[in-house]
């Protein structure tokens, strides 16, 4: 069985999927693809870090919302400093003054204790000296000093937090002296999550011969956890086409997630579908995807993972990476990551850049963009080496796990750039783990 010429997709398909695009235009046209999520769900302040607010929230009490001691001391009337002052009672935080200060009076303060009435400053205790229920103040005190006036760190009104922001620590605290127990966020997307080959199997499991473990899987999951999304486990498909057509027609009726993204099965184009039996076939998601929803685009000029694809599944947006594992991360960040910070709301991901001097030269390459794994090295100078990180035969990026492990960033070689040994590039460093770099950031000219 094979798709006929002359199927319901085939003027679809014979559009601009024939056309392998740039990097830039595949980032493009992810962009377009998705769309904000627009639905808010309401979450506790302990657990909003990380979160984006839906709405804006300004402060409903001024803070301080009274007078406030920022110091231990002696309420008093500045001009009455010169002369001793009878100490009349204690204050202290949380538990309002039983009187207020007259003129030759000053009352004991706490740290963030309600300053009386009568009193406009506060003399330092360090500075001040107690005899015979008499305190005498050893230094000059002026209106105002060490008091902190209603409204010093929140007028009434300010805006703590606006639409779209981050939550970090920071804004839980504002919020939470506000007396807020919940925010309004967006809800994050939810990244319907597909693995495909006939050789994985679960984790946990034992092996049996010609298998191995679905790191794809897992991997995908990780990454959308940690670009602010939720992963939706939809299944491991065997590459039959039977199985992947229904899997699909499956995923498609469900509501349970708003962006899929799926690896492996990518590598087949529309041509090759109609020309071969679907049972030949390995390679199915692509050509599936036209039949059963919409394929925007397949194909981009960049190794590893030139056949990733685009699409669209029950009106939604889906993103088919390849099936090797550093393919997969690639693309995932530098395609998928930045959808998903639009669906949910995020400022664009970014990587740090650092200089670093090219260990090797690479030859250009007239049509494809490179991503090539560094390790940093100094050498004998202290100066920062990036050392290429290239596979044995045949050549394949996408293949080496322990050359992942070892990286400590990547190399962006555009199309038809050649590179020289000891040049100085700009080393796109891994944001986590031990790479020995520093903040200096190289931008490289446009």
């Amino acid at each position: 069985m094979a798709v006929r010429e002359g199927s319901e997709h085939d003027t679809e398909t014979r559009g601009d999927i024939r056309r392998r695009l740039s990097l830039a235009e595949f980032q493009a046209a992810g962009l377009a693809n998705v769309s904000p999520v627009d639905k808010i769900e309401s979450v506790p302040l302990a657990g909003a870090v990380g979160r984006v607010a839906a709405e804006v929230v300004r402060a409903r009490i001024p803070l301080p919302a009274f007078r406030r001691s920022a110091v231990d001391g002696y309420a008093l009337r500045s001009g009455d400093r010169e002369r001793p002052l009878t100490v009349v009672g204690k204050t202290t935080a949380g538990h309002p003054p039983d009187r207020g200060v007259g003129p030759g009076e000053a009352m004991m303060v706490t740290t963030g204790a309600m300053v009386p009435e009568g009193a406009d400053a506060v003399a330092l205790v360090e500075r001040s000296v107690v005899r015979n229920g008499r305190v005498h103040v050893e230094e000059p005190v002026g209106p105002g000093q060490h008091i902190s006036p209603i409204g010093e760190d929140f007028e009434l009104g300010q805006v703590l937090v606006d639409v779209d922001r981050v939550l970090e620590p920071v804004d839980v605290a504002a919020l939470a002296s506000q007396g807020l127990e919940y925010i309004e966020v967006w809800r994050r997307p939810r990244v319907g999550v597909v693995s495909t080959g006939d050789e994985l199997i679960p984790l946990g499991q034992p092996l049996q011969p010609a298998q191995v473990y679905d790191v794809n899987g897992t991997v995908l999951m990780a990454m959308v956890r940690a670009a602010g999304a939720e992963p939706v486990w939809l299944g491991r498909l065997a590459d039959r086409y039977p199985v992947v057509r229904e899997a699909l027609q499956q995923a498609r009726d469900r509501d349970d997630w708003d962006v899929l993204v799926s690896s492996g099965g990518t590598g087949a184009s529309i041509p090759v579908f109609q020309e071969m039996p679907v049972e030949e076939l390995h390679d199915l998601m692509p050509a599936v995807l036209s039949e059963v929803g919409e394929l925007l685009a397949h194909g981009i000029r960049m190794t590893p993972g030139r056949p990733t694809a685009l699409g669209r599944l029950g009106g939604r947006p889906a993103f088919l990476l390849p099936g090797w594992p550093y393919a997969v991360l690639v693309h995932f960040e530098m395609v998928v990551a930045p959808a998903l910070a639009k669906m949910a709301h995020r400022p664009p991901p970014t990587r740090r850049r650092v200089a670093a001097r090219l260990g090797a030269t690479l030859a250009p390459s007239a049509d494809l963009t490179r991503i090539i794994q560094v390790e940093l090295v100094p050498d004998d100078s202290g100066q920062r080496v990036a050392h290429l990180l290239m596979p044995p035969p045949p050549p394949s990026a996408s293949r080496i796990m322990t050359q992942m492990l070892k990286a400590d960033g990547f190399v962006v070689v555009e199309r038809g750039e050649r590179l020289e040994a000891g040049e100085e590039v700009a080393v796109w460093v891994s944001s986590v783990g031990n790479s020995p770099v520093d903040s200096r950031e190289l931008r490289r000219p446009d």
